[in-house]
């Protein structure tokens, strides 16, 4: 009876144990995803070495941005073309070696960006998918929602209901 309860201890211990280590393994990251965000909102991108990898694929709507420097660059011209820029961690989760982060980022443009003209404000919520080898990210896609991307873009038009639709 003795060993049974030792056995079950000894289960339910490192059952504990293996939660706490995804716990701090998310928490890490979801710290992480703040220093990169931080980044993006003051334009310092001098400490990305330390949460990115230097052969980093960004898969970006433009096409794939490979290596940190072209990363830092980017986030760079994000800071410059977007007033009072703003990334809030609303959610994330870690599974495996991946995280996602569902976030919110909001900004005004003061030049034209990325097709959007000067003064276009910005506001949406994406999910960014960063796959982590070695605790920093190697890999990084993100999905922001169809009709806010064409309204950031100016594009949006009412798009006709399909006649099954209920009005």
């Amino acid at each position: 009876m003795k060993s049974l309860f030792l056995t079950i201890v000894g289960v339910i211990f490192c059952a504990m144990m293996c939660k706490a280590q995804v716990m701090d393994n998310a928490d890490s990251v979801n710290a992480n995803t703040m220093k990169v965000y931080h980044a993006i909102e003051t334009g310092d991108v001098s400490n990305l070495d330390q949460v990115i990898d230097a052969n980093i694929v960004d898969h970006t709507m433009q096409g794939d941005v490979t290596g940190l420097d072209a990363v830092k660059n980017m986030f760079t011209q994000m800071h410059d073309h977007i007033d009072n820029i703003s990334m809030k961690l609303i959610a994330g989760a870690y599974n495996g070696d991946y995280h996602f982060a569902l976030s919110r980022m909001t900004g005004t443009t003061n030049s034209e960006f990325m097709g959007m003209p000067a003064n276009t404000p910005i506001d949406m919520t994406n999910v960014d998918v960063v796959r982590i080898k070695d605790g920093k990210a190697v890999e990084h896609w993100e999905y922001i929602g169809p009709k806010e991307a064409m309204e950031m873009m100016n594009m949006h038009q009412e798009m006709p209901m399909d006649s099954t639709q209920k009005q």
